[in-house]
């Protein structure tokens, strides 16, 4: 006579893991926020770039304006400071509206790092990598009223992107992961100085770009299984 086998009942999943999931979840949830809040964020020191901007902007004019009446205005020379200076004025604050395209690629890259990687970064990384981004739009400033726009925009985004390209060998372990970044920030400089300069084609060239963007992470993005991330398996890339 067979004996009947009592039903069989599947454990329920341990308390630990499932915890262990939802702080997966709750933790790249996060970091998406925190990424958002600091790109707002950093408007502020950007609105206080362009304050200055106008601030300077203002006393060149009046300054130019009590040598025309005095007389002292001299002859126009091959290169005008002033001429160039207002020339990179019109830059700085041009290149101000398309911040957060730069803010927002630049932390994307580093997210994407962390995704793909394995890797952990605090905010402080991201913190410290959005300051050296706010800086080159203050080094564009200085740097215009002492150089024609092209010398100095390429001076400030020289200046910013090693900042950052140096810091990035360290949190991001790796020369290569780094030698990405600097790909990426030559990318949205050579474009944005490209968008600055043809008026014309600004829309055209800056809708390209974000198409290409987008095109970018969702290539390198294609093979990600985001549920195994937010579980805790093992995440394909």
């Amino acid at each position: 006579m067979e004996t009947a086998l009592p039903p069989v009942i599947s454990a329920p999943a341990s308390p630990g893991a499932s915890a262990s999931a939802a702080s997966r979840r709750s933790r790249v949830t996060l970091k998406l926020l925190f990424i958002a809040a600091l790109v707002i964020l950093l408007q502020w020191p950007l609105i206080l770039v362009n304050q200055l901007r106008q601030e300077r902007s203002r006393n060149r004019e009046e300054a130019h304006a009590r040598a025309v009446q005095r007389g002292d205005e001299p002859a126009a020379p091959a290169y005008n400071p002033a001429v160039a200076a207002a020339e990179g004025y019109r830059m700085v604050e041009r290149s101000l509206k398309h911040s957060v395209l730069v803010l927002v690629l630049t932390f994307a890259a580093f997210f994407l790092f962390e995704t793909l990687a394995g890797l952990r970064l605090h905010a402080v990384h991201y913190g410290l990598v959005g300051a050296a981004l706010c800086l080159f739009y203050l080094a564009l400033l200085a740097l215009g009223e002492v150089l024609e726009p092209g010398p100095a925009y390429v001076g400030a985004a020289v200046a910013s992107s090693l900042l950052i390209v140096c810091y990035s060998i360290s949190i991001l372990k790796s020369y290569a992961r780094a030698g990405s970044i600097a790909a990426l920030l030559a990318a949205e400089h050579g474009v944005l100085y490209v968008v600055l300069r043809m008026e014309d084609y600004a829309l055209l060239a800056g809708t390209a770009s974000l198409f290409v963007a987008l095109a970018a992470v969702m290539f390198f993005t294609r093979n990600v299984d985001w549920f195994a991330h937010e579980s805790g398996r093992e995440v394909s890339a």
